[in-house]
Order: structure tokens, then sequence, then C-alpha cells
């Protein structure tokens, strides 16, 4: 199988290969079709799909009580393949199309660890486009210190692409990190560091995206819902107004 060889070389073990094209075909679903399919034992099943997500690979969303599981684009195995891109890209069409036939519209999908939380990020600024805008408070400035080189060339792309930000920062990032507010792009104020916040919550389009620095690994949960963006929309322009220069 072409897709199967293709995905053994881009880097994955055999297993996480029979997980992710399982995600690809199946689509949202919860771990016994996964499970099912892929033929791996239940404990096997599950670990893989935790690396699966801490590869940016994969992605969990709940649908009520339920945990259901969904793969990343194809796209993303491009960042590990240097040598070997041309054996991927070749099928990277047919996978694409097999998670598109299998996808459903989601409201809150939860990406785990360094490599999912770039996968979060970089799909935001994909999203929010050239010219586009976002906004940001309970900065804290954790994103430096938890995603390191990355902090930096986000900071590259959002000011090569034009992307304008307001962002409200605890104050108490000038004394314990100059160098976020040196680097960063964009206009940003400051609420007492009494209020200080763990979380980074953006909000762009119909778009919220919690950024939970403390958790370990770290976690992005995006939550699609133009009503709820909305509402952290408002709630920020009234944080805005009081937030000092």
């Amino acid at each position: 199988m072409a897709e199967l060889e293709a995905l053994l070389e881009s880097g994955l073990t055999g297993a996480e290969a029979k997980v992710y094209l399982a995600l690809l075909e199946l689509g949202s679903v919860t771990a016994g079709p996964v499970i099912k399919k892929s033929g791996l034992h239940r404990a096997t099943a599950y670990q893989v799909l935790q690396r699966l997500q801490e590869k940016g690979l994969a992605s969990t969303v709940i649908k009520g009580n339920k945990k259901f599981f969904e793969a990343a684009s194809p796209k993303r195995l491009a960042d590990s393949l240097h040598e070997k891109e041309n054996a991927l890209a070749e099928v990277l069409p047919k996978l694409e199309r097999m998670r598109e036939a299998g996808r459903e519209m989601e409201e809150v999908v939860v990406y785990s660890g360094v490599k999912g939380v770039k996968t979060a990020l970089d799909s935001a600024l994909a999203e929010i486009g050239r010219g586009g805008e976002y906004l940001d408070f309970g900065v804290s400035g954790m994103f430096l210190d938890v995603m390191g080189s990355y902090w930096h060339a986000w900071q590259r792309r959002k000011r090569e692409m034009c992307v304008h930000s307001r962002v409200i920062f605890d104050e108490g990032v000038k004394k314990r990190n100059p160098t976020v507010l040196k680097e960063y792009f964009g206009v940003g104020r400051f609420h007492p560091k009494e209020y200080a916040s763990l979380t980074d919550t953006m909000i762009y389009s119909d778009t919220v995206v919690l950024l939970i620095w403390s958790a370990k690994p770290p976690i992005a949960v995006v939550i699609k819902n133009a009503a709820n963006a909305k509402s952290y929309r408002n709630q920020f322009e009234m944080m805005w107004k009081s937030a000092s220069r």
C-alpha cells in the first residue's frame, strides 16, 4: 500500500501509520473504531493516539461527554520529511481527500504537546491571513518560556504577513520577561499583575484559542463558534478600555 509505505518513510512507526490512516478514513471518531480498523491492542492504540497528538498529527474533539479523535492535515508530515519529501508528496492529495471525506464540522478541538500547539498556532495564522487581526488577553509571556525559538519565528511570520494584533499583557511581564515586549509585533496594553493568568485567550474570526501553558504538556483548545467568539471579543474590548498603556 503506497500510502502506508510513504507514511513509514516520513518517520512514523508501523503502528502510528496504521492509526493515522484509520483516522483519515474514519474522520472524527471515538477510539473504538480506530482500534478495530488498525488491528492494534486497545492499550497500544491509546498510546499511539497520544503520540500522534504530541507530533501534531491528531487532535481530540469533545462532543457531549465523549472524546473523539481526528487526523490533522497530512501536510503536517512535510515538516519531518527533509530529503524524503517527494515520496510523500505523491500521495498527499489522496490522503487529504480521505481526511476531508470523513471529516465533520466540530466546535472544540484539543491539541496536546509542543508540536500540537504549533499545529494550532500555524493554523491560526493561516486562517487569520495576510493583513488580518487577532486579539489576545491574559498574556503572561509563557508562550516564549514554553515554545522557545518558535515564539520568535511566530512573531517574524506575523510581521511578514502584516498580521495586526492587540494584546493585554500581565504587567509583571515588564520585569519578568522584557524580551516578549521588545520583540512582540502588535499593540499592547497591561492589566495589574494581581490578575495574572497562565492561559492566553486568543480571538480571531469565529474562533477562540485557549493556550494553557501551565499544563504538562501544554494544550491548545480551539473553539469554533461565532456566538462564543463574539462574547470573548466583547470581554476583550471591555478589558482593553481599562488596560494601561
